[in-house]
């Protein structure tokens, strides 16, 4: 049997037979390895074969791609549940004469002990039979005993047979690549293995591997074996097992003419037959290329973006190939792939043409491309591409288009802006036509664009100029610029151009104080750019029109642009560059606001903010996220709250929004935990950061002071500030200062306002997808809306929404569940009021009056408290219940 999961370069076969409720599995399946990942999703195959009508499943992929190990954990999962399992291997049937004789064979030795419909047959490597014998074989199975099922395996399709038994839907046939591991599943396949997997890496090895089952084990077996995280992004068809495997198994069997045409077409993961011809000078690669996919799945036949016939290679034998034909000729190699980028060329396909120059390894066809194709591959999101390239060259090949390429990959936010600024100044001696033997950045000589192209890289450089502009003076001379001669005669012919300008000439509006004017440029070029196909733009386009409307405090229009970006981030796609990440940033904070689940594997890689990729304008954003989730899920938080504390404390001036958004959650677990004092302390960082006429500075200070039933001393000041809505930094602070003011009015008797400004929340926070900020603070505005649920109008559904999630934060809060300690004692309704107000340092008198009880009934009430709690003072009892999850 094939072990999918472990470098085994050959099948082990488990032996025949019938096995049943009252009998043992063969041996070589009886044991569920230790390795093996059992996938949920794969079983909803064999669910269809429990069908009316269906009878076979056929799994059709090649060697290695896990199918034995497959079907072995569908017989023992099949075995517990009482069925009758048979499994064979096509070598068991090589001494039979037709397919009734081998159907015989497979389905007689159980009749007498298996009731009809109870009989699962199994059988492996059907591709050695006869092509014949099998398509009869097929049909056979079609009509036989109703309820008998059978499971194939085979490295290739059937060749005939299949057809009219799958419109029949008695055959159900496997999908391309569904045996292919995902990268989440690779991440999970990486822990059997012992192996925690960042998911950049399993992003990587997913890319170099295509999810084949065997290059997967091979991977993980010298990852852990070596320890080396660096080799296993370096892990392809050239590793040296993966190679032997892929040889014995795949290239054995072709002829020297056949084997000579798939390396030599083997440039590219999709080669177009026309393309085929070309690299192999024979007229007849097509029906060559066939001829091999018809016996092996690593190698398929569609159609390219054109409608023509096309040849796709799996990854890994992709690889194997090109380093194969490397080793045989490196000339003739990077002659076909100097041939495959002038084709490509020609025919416009720039990220195909650049990436042909790379496998070359010719620095001067890697600048050359760079420069015809370079700013329309950036701008529809193959940055990572064009780093790859810009890496290659870097202190080679240094002109106008590769200059302002690097420039690009890192605007408008330039991390390193004195870099930044030598490149800047290194492109304007190349436009002005000055060549210097040492440039500022010591990447080699300059030169000038060439012919045709001198205007349109002025351009980009002018738009860059604007992007790097910090100073107001100097924003207003760029944004001139960007209507000058020289750029506006490229502006009107070339779309790619005139979108990036735009771009750079909304940010120079918002930063000149005309958010509004900024908003509306900046979603017009976003716009435009989505219809062009230039995704990476309009996500650059779209996340600076967000800060715009956030400028102008127009909070809706932010929560919709937020919601755009989340909605065309890059997934789970690695690497990402400066302007992916933050789009998936985005829709990580949406998803905590919205109290929904975080994906913890991308959060820590934005986090981390590894290579060129990334910056502090996400990693930082990122860990503080990062920090607020493990606060809400840690059963003690005090690591978590010190970690997000001294984070704010050190970097939270670089980084405005995420104090803004670590604020409300701070203060409130600070203060339950280590007093008025050091939440004093905190207000100051978010006074001196955010302003301290900032909604969250007014918001922080009002909730240091416990409300009386006479009211609150700084609420006109709180109402008057949210109500203006332009004060703040986050949207969701305008629902969190709604919240305590209801809460503070509630506390009062005000009922009708309180209720007033309880809708006013709701609607805010229906708006903004800003359901945390109602729960936040204790779950103070969810016990407000507790007490008034059905009396809400059109916000009753949100309500009820917003209160799931809430139990779902909080089950300890539930209502009118109470609240057990460790012991078991359980804390009465009232006990389970006054426990949320000993978070806010108030006196016994000060708890008295606004519960309007007397001082000693809450001195009863505070014993109690500390006894189920175990507790020997108030201080004690908070950390107790924060950790319990009672505040």
């Amino acid at each position: 049997m094939v072990s999918a999961y472990l470098p085994a370069p050959d099948d082990v076969t488990a032996p025949a037979g019938v096995t049943g409720a009252g009998a043992s599995l063969p041996a070589a399946i009886a044991q569920e390895p230790s390795w093996y990942l059992h996938r949920p999703r794969l079983d909803a195959l064999l669910e269809r074969l429990q069908g009316e009508e269906a009878k076979i499943l056929g799994l059709w992929d090649a060697a290695g791609s896990g199918k034995t190990t497959l079907m072995a954990a569908w017989a023992r999962r099949l075995h517990t549940m009482g069925h009758e399992v048979a499994w064979f291997a096509a070598q068991d049937l090589v001494d039979t004469v037709g397919p009734a004789d081998v159907l015989s064979r497979l389905v007689t030795p159980a009749a007498s002990s298996v009731p009809p419909g109870e009989l699962v047959v199994f059988v492996d490597d059907v591709h050695l039979l006869d092509p014949v014998t099998l398509a009869g074989l097929l049909a056979q199975f079609g009509q036989s005993a109703r309820g008998t099922r059978f499971v194939l395996a085979a490295r290739y399709r059937p060749f005939s047979g299949t057809a009219p038994l799958e419109a029949a839907g008695v055959l159900i046939e496997c999908p391309d690549d569904t045996l292919a591991f995902t990268p989440a599943e690779i991440a999970l396949l990486a822990l059997q293995h012992g192996i925690t997997l960042p998911v950049e890496d399993a992003a990587v090895l997913w890319r170099h591997t295509g999810g084949w089952a065997t290059g997967l084990a091979l991977a993980l077996t010298l990852r852990a074996t070596e320890g080396d995280s660096t080799g296993l992004r370096r892990f392809n068809g050239d590793n040296r097992a993966v190679a032997d495997y892929l040889a014995a198994e795949v290239v054995i069997d072709l002829d020297d003419g056949d084997r000579e045409v798939l390396m030599h077409s083997a440039v590219s993961e999709l080669v177009p037959l026309e393309l085929s011809v070309a690299l192999t000078h024979r007229t007849d690669a097509g029906d060559v290329l066939a001829r091999i996919a018809r016996h092996n799945t690593l190698v398929g036949r569609e159609t390219d973006a054109s409608g023509s016939d096309a040849y796709r290679f799996h990854p890994i034998l992709l690889a194997y190939l090109q380093a194969e034909g490397r080793r045989r000729d490196a000339a003739d190699a990077t002659a076909r792939h100097l041939l495959a980028c002038r084709w490509y060329s020609d025919r416009a396909d720039g990220a195909a043409a650049l990436e042909q120059s790379l496998l070359a390894r010719e620095p001067g066809r890697i600048g050359e491309t760079l420069e015809r194709f370079g700013l329309e591959l950036a701008l529809t999101g193959s940055t990572e591409r064009v780093g790859r390239a810009l890496r290659r060259i870097h202190g080679v090949v240094a002109s106008t288009a590769t200059l302002a390429l690097r420039l690009l990959l890192e605007a408008p936010y330039f991390p390193a802006r004195r870099r930044a600024h030598q490149l800047l100044l290194a492109a304007d001696a190349s436009i002005s036509g000055a060549v210097s033997a040492d440039e500022v950045d010591a990447t080699g000589p300059v030169s000038a664009a060439g012919p045709g192209r001198r205007e349109r890289w002025s351009a980009v450089v002018a738009a860059l100029h604007a992007f790097a502009a910090t100073e107001r003076a100097d924003i207003e001379v760029r944004l001139n610029g960007l209507h000058s001669a020289d750029p506006a005669d490229a502006r009107p012919v070339d779309l790619a151009v005139d979108l990036l300008a735009a771009t750079a000439e909304g940010r120079c509006l918002d930063e000149l104080g005309h958010p509004a004017a900024a908003e509306a440029t900046l979603r017009d070029a976003a716009e435009s750019a989505k219809a062009a196909g230039y995704d990476w733009l309009f996500l650059l386009a779209s996340d600076l029109a967000a800060t715009a409307a956030a400028h102008g405090g127009n909070w809706r229009h932010v929560a919709m642009l937020e919601d755009q970006l989340t909605a065309a981030a890059p997934g789970n796609a690695w690497p990402v560059d400066v302007v992916g990440g933050r789009a998936m940033l985005y829709g990580l904070v949406r998803r905590y606001e919205r109290c929904e689940p975080v994906d913890a594997g991308v959060l820590a890689a934005l986090a981390v903010s590894a290579g060129p990729w990334l910056d502090s304008g996400v990693s930082v954003p990122a860990r503080a996220l990062q920090l607020l989730v493990q606060l809400d899920e840690a059963s003690h938080p005090r690591q978590s709250l010190d970690h997000l504390t001294l984070l704010m404390r050190e970097v939270g001036s670089e980084h405005p929004r995420a104090l803004s958004l670590c604020c409300v959650p701070l203060i409130a677990l600070s203060g339950a935990l280590d007093g008025r004092a050091e939440a004093q302390l905190f207000v100051r960082l978010v006074e001196r950061v955010l302003g301290e006429e900032s909604l969250e500075a007014l918001l922080l200070r009002f909730l240091l002071v416990p409300p009386t039933r006479a009211g609150h001393p700084a609420e006109e000041r709180l109402r008057a500030a949210a109500v203006e809505e332009r004060t703040c930094w986050r949207g969701a602070t305008i629902v969190s200062a709604w919240v305590a003011l209801a809460a503070v009015a509630d506390i009062s008797g005000r009922h009708v306002e309180c209720d007033a400004r309880l809708l006013r929340a709701l609607r805010l926070a229906d708006q903004l997808g800003a359901e945390r900020a109602l729960i936040a603070v204790g779950g103070q505005g969810a016990s407000l809306i507790r007490a008034r649920l059905g009396r809400l109008g059109d916000l009753d559904d949100f309500a009820r929404h917003v209160l799931r999630r809430a139990d779902r934060l909080r089950p300890a809060e539930r209502v009118p569940a109470p609240e057990r300690s460790q012991g078991g004692s359980v804390l009465t309704q009232r006990e389970r009021e006054l426990l949320r107000e000993l978070p806010f340092h108030q006196s016994v008198a000060d708890i008295a009056r606004k519960r309007n009880v007397s001082p000693n009934t809450v001195k009863t009430h505070l014993r109690n408290i500390y006894q189920k709690l175990e507790a020997t003072n108030r201080a004690e009892a908070v950390v107790i219940a924060q950790d319990r999850g009672l505040l």
